[in-house]
């Protein structure tokens, strides 16, 4: 180790790092790895293991003893991520936080980029992008609703009320957001103790607080889909959004600051309540919610007369979906997706038939017949050539 490496690991953190893991021993080698390969090493952390188990405790252990930037907190099992990420910031040194998960991995420069550019805009957020990772096809696919490009304001770094799509610019997940500490600290932010969308009240209220956040339009984080997320498995807590939103709701009145960011929380309230329905795999879960939503929560968030010009265009295709639930009972709404269904079935079914019919239509032909013969030509020549040798 060099004398600039020893002097690095005995200075403060600028980064804390807190990821909380349950049962991620597939996962967490290469999410550790990705962490310890980085440009940029002065950093900590801290990992809170909510009761694995599996090797995961065991795994983190073993990387420790070679690296003294890691921590392992070893808690109850309790299945909510939010209160794994709190006991993370009791121990956090760092300037900045970083939420990530156990299941993930990164790019090398993501804490050097994402730090330096914090640094020079003087940001308490800095906003960067991701990708998803399929686990089975093994293949990355870019995405475009981390960061909404579209959104971006003219003039950054920005303060977050004032921005019309505060909301909308990027979603609730922590992953990826650089976020001061002090930010956090002074407004005592806390995750919460949910299931599911535990992080969607702290990233929202964190961007409505700072004062300055800048944006670093680059792809660092591996998003891992492998089917095993709370996010997968939403039915088994359908409310939890609904609660994050409300507690969110509340707060942003009591600070006086609702009526600042009114059109973009509408609009993000509105897309998350959507996609949380759309989601749901049970039809009962689907027909409770469904109800709730059209007879109590868009009222309660000022969306039972939502016009389709003051949604936002990410939300567009959403807003058909609104209209629908306006003028039918979640009877005659599945009955009415059941006909489509059966519509662009009977269409790919026709156009399926219609294209067997073209190709032996042109199997027949005398075009491809001649073709056909005069491709075999070579192929018996070299058949010929072959036997020779």
């Amino acid at each position: 180790m060099g004398q600039a490496d020893a002097v690095q690991k005995s200075a403060e953190p600028a980064v804390s790092v807190i990821i909380p893991v349950f049962n991620v021993e597939k996962y967490i080698g290469q999410c550790l790895e990705s962490l310890l390969n980085q440009s940029y090493s002065l950093f900590e952390i801290i990992c809170v293991d909510d009761g694995s188990d599996d090797r995961t405790a065991d795994i983190i252990k073993e990387y420790m003893s070679s690296d003294e930037r890691i921590r392992l907190i070893e808690r109850p099992h309790c299945g909510k991520a939010g209160v794994m990420r709190n006991e993370g910031m009791k121990y956090a040194r760092g300037e900045y936080c970083l939420f990530l998960d156990g299941d993930d991995f990164f790019e090398k420069d993501m804490l050097k980029e994402s730090l330096a550019k914090a640094k020079a805009d003087q940001a308490d957020i800095c906003l960067f992008d991701a990708r998803l990772y399929n686990e089975k096809t093994k293949i990355y696919k870019e995405i475009d609703y981390i960061l909404q490009k579209d959104y971006f304001p003219q003039e950054i770094p920005f303060e977050g009320k004032t921005s019309p799509y505060i909301f909308n610019i990027t979603t609730g997940c922590p992953w990826s957001k650089l976020i001061r500490k002090t930010l956090i600290e002074q407004n005592n932010l806390q995750f919460m103790a949910l299931h599911r969308s535990n992080d969607v009240y702290f990233i929202f209220m964190a961007l409505a607080l700072a004062k300055r956040i800048t944006i670093l339009p680059k792809v660092f984080v591996n998003y891992r889909q492998s089917g095993e997320s709370l996010q997968a498995n939403n039915a088994k807590t359908p409310w939890d959004w609904y609660e994050a939103l409300q507690s969110l709701y509340q707060e942003l009145k009591r600070r006086e600051i609702y009526d600042e960011v009114e059109k973009s929380f509408k609009n993000m309230v509105f897309g998350v309540s959507i996609y949380n329905l759309c989601s749901l795999k049970t039809s009962e879960t689907f027909s409770e919610v469904y109800n709730r939503l059209k007879t109590e929560i868009f009222s309660e968030f000022g969306l039972d007369d939502f016009k389709k010009e003051d949604c936002y265009t990410y939300n567009e295709k959403k807003y058909a979906i609104y209209m629908d639930m306006k003028q039918y009972d979640v009877q005659q709404y599945l009955f009415l997706q059941i006909m489509k269904l059966r519509q662009e079935k009977s269409y790919w079914v026709k156009r399926a038939k219609k294209a067997e019919k073209d190709i032996k239509d042109v199997k027949d032909s005398i075009t491809f017949k001649t073709g056909k013969t005069l491709l075999s030509v070579p192929r018996k020549i070299k058949k010929v050539l072959k036997n020779s040798d």
